[in-house]
């Protein structure tokens, strides 16, 4: 399973039950990462992904199957099942009330590159496996 991610510098994911930001450029590479596959997302994500309706698949669970982009679930369950992980961070520390539990050291840097994004000058992503 893959799971994808947006992170700020403290592992933050939402406040008040709202996305930290959002980037069209992200939006874009995530659907060049995932080689035509179909990406699972919540419908919480599903405005980010409208205008790609045909490259989605809106789910209401994890059958660890799969790509995923998640922005409002807690991914600990997940750990044991994650092969790659990508995570694109905002290079920001944002208000944050739900955070990502992952301990990022189980896992292997396989490569890291900056994005120019249209709301932030550079987002770093990463992509990490077993």
């Amino acid at each position: 399973m893959k799971i994808i991610l947006c992170l700020d510098d403290n592992n933050g994911m939402l406040f008040n039950n709202r996305r930290q930001s959002r980037d069209s450029v992200v939006v874009e590479d995530i659907l060049n990462s995932i080689n035509g596959e179909k990406l699972n997302i919540f419908s919480f994500s599903s405005a980010l992904f409208s205008s790609f309706r045909d490259k989605i698949n809106e789910i209401e669970t994890v059958d660890r199957i799969g790509t995923y982009f998640i922005e409002n679930v807690d991914v600990t369950p997940f750990i044991g099942d994650i092969e790659e992980l990508i995570v694109y961070r905002w290079n920001r520390v944002y208000p944050a009330d739900f955070v990502c539990g992952i301990d990022f050291s189980s896992f292997t840097i396989k490569s890291q590159v900056e994005l120019v994004g249209n709301s932030h000058d550079k987002i770093t992503k990463v992509v990490y496996g077993r």
